[in-house]
């Protein structure tokens, strides 16, 4: 039997194949595991905590232009790597393994053609799925006026500062400004307006709710 099985295999892990059945594989694990444990399906919030202007909002933009803004991350990771065993298992044993050999770094390059076009796909093909499993177009400039979210850089400052917005899949990251205090990391604050032109949040601490020190 291990004998008729092991062509099959050897065929699940070669190449720019073997990360990809690797990655489904762990996603399978992790669905099973929820499913058998009751654990929250929506997936751990994607935390994405960097301390520069330029990189905070480029990850911003791009974690909403794949709707992992509004789509829970087990459900948008569950198709990704679908489609990118399928993309990998295809293109290799179709294309792919006629013109290189497997090694490590064509399978790398291979691997990360894959991925990028794994997740254009999967982008439009959550897009339908957005408006209902999330926020989405819900959170915009005027509804986030008043609401709370919790300081995300080292400190927030007058002059510089970031912080995450709950939305209940992937956090929204935000550019904020505070109206005086520096505020600790973790720090609970509250949005009081919105700079169009410099697309900056202008935010006071939240008295009720805020677990962090200002100075």
């Amino acid at each position: 039997m291990w004998q008729s099985l092991q062509p099959l295999i050897e065929s699940l892990f070669v190449g720019p194949v073997w990360p990809a059945s690797v990655l489904l594989l762990l996603v399978l694990g992790y669905l099973l595991l929820s499913l058998g444990t009751s654990w929250d399906l929506d997936g751990p919030d994607l935390d994405v905590d960097v301390d520069v202007h330029v990189w905070q909002s480029l990850g911003a933009a791009t974690l909403r232009w794949l709707h992992l803004d509004s789509v829970p991350v087990v459900i948008w990771g569950g198709l990704f790597a679908c489609v990118n065993w399928l993309l990998a298992y295809i293109l290799w044993n179709a294309f792919d393994s006629a013109r290189h050999e497997p090694t490590l770094l064509v399978s790398a390059l291979l691997a990360t053609r894959n991925v990028v076009i794994a997740a254009v796909i999967t982008r439009f093909a959550t897009a339908p799925l957005a408006p209902f499993l999330g926020g989405g177009a819900a959170y915009s400039e005027e509804t986030l006026i008043g609401r709370s979210c919790v300081v995300s850089s080292g400190e927030a400052t007058p002059t510089f500062g970031q912080a995450k917005y709950d939305t209940g899949g992937a956090p929204l990251l935000l550019n904020i400004r505070t109206d005086g205090p520096h505020l600790a990391k973790g720090t609970s604050v509250r949005i009081i307006a919105f700079d169009p032109s410099k697309r900056i949040y202008s935010v006071t601490l939240d008295t009720d709710t805020s677990s962090g020190t200002h100075t």
